[in-house]
């Protein structure tokens, strides 16, 4: 039986006339080059002596400061809201409790006493914090830093987040009619009738407005809040499906009308001193006017009235993919959730099953 041929050790260039030796170090592969044997393998040897004292001098820094490294490449492309997430977690739970504790000497029971800490906060709060984590360790367990990643098998506990409820046809038109006139009237028609997030309400301007033909807004713009809640201006939404063009129903598409005609800002929802981007202060002094309309009948916010919209679209039977187009989800399953809670659990789908069995 033929001996199976071996590999050569490095392999001649006639183009560059060198030795080229292409090795594998902690899942990178490197080539090295030299114009002798001798001068490849002493050129192999550095290398790895030279990535070793790397990833040594890695594990000698506190976790901390690995974190201070990684967060920029990890938010470089976030949206400000996205991002910001992650810096809370970080600058809010994370450095606070594990301050200069080397990356090495973080085990899996660190991992649950600093849980343990957050155990007052929702579970989605757990969750994103827990989740910063489990990023920043699986970085340094695919960088040769650690050999595994103590938050393995970790999971976030507390309350989960009470489930929203949609207005009623009642309370919509009460809290339509209790805002009508007031500045804060086309930010809830916006969110009610068009299902805009806060910041997609906020960012609208009358460029992406039209109420000629078929009336719609476009939706290519937002308005966040910084630092000190300091307006954020954005053309970089939350998803790609979050750029998307929404037909407005007459109850909004008149409000628009109407205030286009004396608009004096390229927003539709200004701040009142500037006529610029709403800062956070400003935005919940126009909450305020809200607040007190509705007083203690029922529960809202902007989220609550985007809800009431989607909901609504569900409940009117519409095709599942259009109504996650309109919502801006990247994700059907989102929109399903909604779906499947409105549309397969009503009485009249019920009540024909129930009728069955008790026959």
């Amino acid at each position: 039986m033929a001996k199976k041929a071996t590999r050569p050790e490095m392999s001649w260039v006639e183009s560059r006339q060198q030795y080229r030796k292409r090795v594998v170090i902690n899942g990178v592969s490197h080539d090295v080059w030299g114009r002798t044997k001798p001068e490849v393998r002493a050129k192999v040897k550095e290398l790895g002596q030279r990535i070793e004292k790397k990833a040594n001098a890695w594990k000698q820094i506190p976790l901390v400061a690995l974190i201070r490294e990684w967060l920029p490449v990890k938010t470089a492309n976030l949206t400000y809201k996205s991002a910001d997430a992650y810096v809370n977690a970080v600058n809010n739970h994370i450095a606070p409790f594990f301050g200069n504790m080397l990356l090495t000497e973080v085990k899996p029971f660190d991992i649950q006493r600093f849980m343990a800490t957050k155990a007052n906060l929702s579970r989605s709060s757990q969750s994103k914090i827990l989740f910063t984590l489990k990023q920043v360790f699986d970085t340094a367990e695919q960088n040769g830093y650690i050999d595994k990643n103590p938050c393995k098998g970790i999971k976030a506990h507390g309350e989960p987040s009470q489930p929203k409820t949609p207005l009623t046809t009642g309370q919509q038109k009460h809290i339509t009619q209790a805002v009508g006139g007031t500045r804060a009237e086309l930010f809830v028609l916006l969110c009610l009738y068009a299902g805009l997030r806060r910041e997609e309400a906020l960012g609208l301007q009358w460029d992406n407005v039209s109420l000629k033909g078929t009336p719609y807004i476009n939706v290519r713009h937002t308005v966040t809040f910084g630092d000190g809640g300091k307006p954020i201006y954005s053309t970089k939404l939350k998803s790609r499906a979050a750029y998307r063009t929404i037909p407005t129903p007459a109850i909004l598409t008149n409000a628009l009308r109407k205030a286009k005609e004396t608009a004096a800002s390229a927003f539709v929802v200004p701040a009142v001193n500037s006529g610029g981007e709403m800062s956070l202060i400003a935005f919940r002094r126009l909450w305020d006017i809200v607040k007190r309309a509705v007083g203690n009948e029922y529960h809202v916010t902007p989220h609550i009235l985007r809800h009431t919209y989607l909901t609504e679209l569900c409940a009117a039977g519409m095709d599942i993919k259009k109504i996650q187009y309109l919502a801006g989800h990247e994700d059907v399953a989102m929109t399903l959730r909604i779906y499947a809670h409105v549309k397969d659990n009503a009485p009249e789908e019920l009540a024909g099953l129930i009728e069955g069995v008790f026959a």
